[in-house]
């Protein structure tokens, strides 16, 4: 069916109006029939192709065509007379279809409707068009008028169907997200106690054998152990940042004691190479996330000590405005200009084909990207191939920050003989930790929960110097819960750390917000060493 211009509708009325009248004088004057004028309108009427129902004035139905009877299947003798609001079935909506007849005869204005005629769910465009009179101002009838409107409902049909087809793949995709939050979760907590037992136990093990024959071997075990733990975050960090449980904590912090923190991790670890780090740190609070921006600049340094092979390493601030950049430059082999997009990628490491693993999986700067659109912080590299590589990290300056303030100093912490209360429910971390603190020369206890450290205190000549305690006890319990348990016992604050495997959003600010320091599995010797002097420090301070 096509759509009738309004001028047909009313050029057809009239025939229609004409014919009736026609009709009307055969009835009365049947010695004077117009038989020829009669079938001439009638076939006009019937040919057209539009569905066409003519009311009178009070909305009855005058008169119907063929293509009308067609499209509601109903004989011409039941519908004449009947109010066009009860002839047709209009899906249960003869009230809808009473206020539209109404709305044009008090108007006089055409209008068009969406209803259906007869219920089986094929709607229509109904339109209605005030007839008007031979003479005068009132309407001599209304025009009805029905085009389908099956391609638009079968569009919206469709789009309903694609609308409920993605909200199906939206709920599945949720639901595979939660699924891989909790398997993150259990996985990176049970993956990093032992990765944290080995690394802590090869480290002690190390220290006991010098200079014995058997050293290189443990060396070499030690090596291989880092790779794993290296191997073991950045899958980890991937895997988090993709699935979304990870947004950023953003607020103030004073830069200066993180560079001051990589500087004593990675200083050892370049000498090592026999490279020099050097460190230009910059007195300045910027505002991110400090555990993610230290993450990224890790991520920067582990690269560049891995890929330098002589030469050093710069890790130096600058600031420009209300910025400070932070750039990790070194001496390697740099990069080729149409490679420097693409080491951002993951598995990509230019300068391994035989995929030596110590020099890592090629995840460190596919970590780096998601860290930098994560915090907003954009990530710059130039490169020059054979001299090296410089990477620049943008942070923003905390606006109310006072360059005349001055920064406490860090002092030294080297205590030999004070007292470490070691809390965590592995057993191997307990002891690992044990022999690494006594070989530093601390006094250790060592409690698998926060009651028997509570009970291994009352029997105690002293309080410890400093507290460390696993975040995920047993029992529902946390390593925060036990701390402030025991700062209750003591009725004093004690310098405490967190450590945690743990990759949960939720865990990880419950952690922070407990103002302990908070160290992620597996830890290193250069970390622990650090944080407890940090630690310590702070608490010499208060």
């Amino acid at each position: 069916m096509f759509a009738m211009p309004n001028g047909w509708r009313q050029a057809v009325g009239r025939l229609a109006i004409r014919r009736g009248q026609a009709m009307q004088e055969e009835d009365e004057a049947e010695d004077n029939p117009c038989p020829a004028d009669s079938a001439g309108l009638r076939r006009i009427f019937d040919t057209i192709g539009v569905a066409i129902a003519l009311l009178d004035q009070q909305g009855r139905i005058a008169d119907l065509n063929a293509a009308m009877l067609r499209a509601i299947g109903c004989r011409r003798d039941l519908l004449i007379g009947q109010p066009m609001a009860g002839a047709f079935v209009w899906g249960g909506r003869e009230d809808a279809a009473d206020r539209f007849v109404q709305a044009v005869a008090a108007t006089g204005r055409g209008q068009v409707q969406e209803l259906t005629l007869t219920g089986d769910g094929n709607w229509l465009d109904i339109a209605l068009t005030p007839l008007p009179a031979e003479s005068g101002n009132d309407a001599a009838g209304i025009v009805m008028t029905v085009t389908a409107a099956g391609r638009r409902m079968a569009a919206e049909a469709q789009l309903r169907g694609q609308e409920e087809r993605l909200r199906a793949a939206r709920d599945d995709v949720v639901r595979a997200g939660q699924a891989k939050v909790r398997f993150l979760a259990a996985a990176s907590h049970d993956l990093r106690q032992p990765a944290q037992s080995l690394t802590l136990f090869g480290a002690v093990l190390a220290e006991r054998l010098a200079g014995h024959p058997q050293l290189p071997l443990v060396q070499t075990m030690n090596r291989a152990v880092e790779a794993m733990r290296g191997l073991l975050d950045a899958l980890l960090d991937v895997a988090r940042l993709d699935s979304g449980i990870v947004s950023p904590d953003l607020a103030p912090f004073a830069l200066t004691e993180m560079i001051e923190r990589l500087a004593a991790d990675y200083g050892p670890r370049a000498a090592a190479k026999g490279l020099k780090l050097r460190v230009r740190p910059l007195r300045a609070q910027v505002r991110s996330d400090a555990a993610l921006l230290e993450r990224l600049l890790r991520n920067l340094l582990d690269n560049a000590v891995r890929y330098t092979a002589s030469g050093g390493v710069l890790l130096a601030c600058r600031r420009r405005g209300m910025i400070v950049c932070i750039e990790v430059a070194d001496t390697g082999v740099g990069i080729p200009a149409d490679k420097l997009d693409e080491i951002f990628e993951e598995f990509v490491q230019l300068g391994n084909a035989e995929r030596d693993r110590s020099r890592g999986l090629g995840l460190g700067l596919a970590v780096v990207k998601r860290l930098s659109h994560l915090l907003g912080l954009p990530v710059h590299v130039r490169s020059r191939p054979g001299r090296g590589t410089c990477f620049t990290v943008e942070v923003p300056l905390h606006a109310s920050w006072n360059p005349n303030a001055t920064e406490r100093a860090m002092p030294s912490l080297d205590r030999p003989g004070a007292l470490a209360l070691v809390i965590d429910d592995e057993e191997l971390i307990l002891q690992s930790l044990r022999l690494v603190l006594e070989q530093w020369g601390w006094d250790v206890l060592s409690a698998a929960s926060g009651e028997e450290a509570l009970r291994q205190l009352d029997g105690a000549e002293r309080l410890p110097d400093v507290i460390i305690a696993d975040y995920r006890l047993r029992y529902g319990r946390t390593g925060v819960d036990a701390i402030r348990d025991i700062h209750a016992f003591a009725g004093q604050l004690i310098p405490a750390i967190l450590l945690t495997g743990d990759t949960s959003p939720d865990r990880i600010r419950e952690a922070r917000r407990s103002g302990f320091t908070v160290l992620h599995k597996p830890v290193t010797l250069s970390e622990l060493s650090s944080h407890l002097e940090e630690a310590r420090a702070r608490a010499a301070a208060e």
